[in-house]
């Protein structure tokens, strides 16, 4: 479903994240990401979330199980959003805190290159803390949203895909 430029992408220069859910009410609540690791099929991806961005996350995901997810890299800001279904939940794994700390680290490289010689990059860098909580999600869309003609431009599926997506 993600194709395979986009997991590149997320994997070697996205830098930030924020996922957006909403309850059975539709109220919608949103939630920093810190770092994501999609399978390589595509089919899922896997969103880390700090503690102190957890509050209403699982009761929302439980209750309408739908959630958006935007990935972007801070300078270019090339930007995706994938869209899915809640599967599950879980604590962090190690390996998947180191994951959170590349994204941080592409975050701050990104800001220092931005305001070269400003303290801006470590600042900003702390505003992205470890992550507790990992989401699974099963994507069912993927739009372009860096700013330009094409923005919110579905991705995947393709719209010819649409009859088979249902």
């Amino acid at each position: 479903m993600i194709p395979s430029k986009i997991i590149r992408f997320l994997e070697e220069r996205a830098n930030v994240g924020f996922a957006g859910a909403r309850d059975d009410k539709l109220i919608p609540r949103g939630h920093r990401v810190s770092g994501w690791q999609t399978d390589p099929s595509g089919r899922t991806i896997t969103v880390f979330i700090p503690a102190s961005w957890t509050a209403g996350l699982l009761d929302s995901l439980r209750s309408n199980g739908q959630i958006a997810v935007t990935l972007e890299e801070v300078g270019t800001h090339e930007t995706y959003q994938i869209k899915g279904q809640y599967l599950g939940d879980r604590a962090v794994r190690p390996g998947e805190i180191q994951i959170a700390t590349q994204s941080r680290e592409r975050f701050v490289k990104a800001l220092l290159a931005m305001f070269p010689g400003e303290p801006v990059g470590t600042m900003l860098g702390a505003s992205l803390p470890s992550p507790t909580l990992a989401i699974e999600i099963e994507v069912r869309e993927v739009f372009l949203q860096t700013p330009g003609p094409d923005a919110g431009r579905r991705i995947a599926p393709a719209p010819h895909d649409e009859a088979t997506r249902r």
